[in-house]
């Protein structure tokens, strides 16, 4: 196991070596390369967000806001975990390691604008919202799933919990990359 904010087995690459292509390799080899990019990218990003937690003042860390940042950064650290075990088996599904590649490599560009739009492609797809959206709490995710079960377009994706928790993790890291290593341009800018 190697250590890090989640422990794998997946050996770490060099920083220099993290970026990724703009394409998923087909052979064996280029995936498994491609998988260890990916473990390493997130491990130094997960890495780079405790460190500046740890760095903030007493009174931030204690205030209420200051707790919260912490328990972000702790779930996000958690709900990674599956992603980290489908890379160590290669287990990955098509559907996500396309777009969780192409998020990344965006990240790594400093590219947030892009990498956001990626994510968005990924979590809700191209399926256009019905005129009247009357159903928008947590609570109605349900019955909104029932009424769309036929949706061809919609993004499946985010209807497995253990996916959708590390896709909202993903979100996380792309939310603290683009503080930590801020773009070239102000247009690359999340809001």
């Amino acid at each position: 196991m190697y250590p890090g904010p989640i422990p794998t087995t997946l050996e770490p690459v060099p920083e220099a070596d993290m970026k990724v292509s703009d394409v998923v390799p087909k052979d064996t080899e280029g995936r498994t390369f491609l998988y260890r990019q990916l473990a390493s990218y997130f491990t130094l990003v997960l890495s780079e967000w405790q460190v500046s937690l740890s760095l903030r003042d007493e009174a931030v860390k204690t205030s209420s806001s200051g707790k919260a940042a912490y328990s972000a950064m702790v779930q996000a650290r958690d709900s990674m975990v599956p992603l980290y075990r489908k890379l160590e088996k290669g287990e990955v599904e098509e559907g996500i390691l396309g777009p969780i590649v192409e998020i990344v490599r965006a990240c790594q560009e400093r590219r947030y604008v892009d990498a956001n739009d990626a994510y968005l492609r990924l979590s809700i797809g191209k399926a256009a919202w019905p005129i009247g959206v009357t159903m928008v709490g947590i609570h109605e995710r349900s019955a909104r799933e029932k009424l769309h079960a036929n949706d061809k377009d919609a993004a499946h994706i985010m209807s497995d919990e253990i996916t959708r928790k590390f896709l909202q993790s993903i979100k996380r890291c792309l939310s603290f990359s683009q503080t930590r290593w801020p773009p070239t341009t102000p247009l690359q800018l999340m809001g």
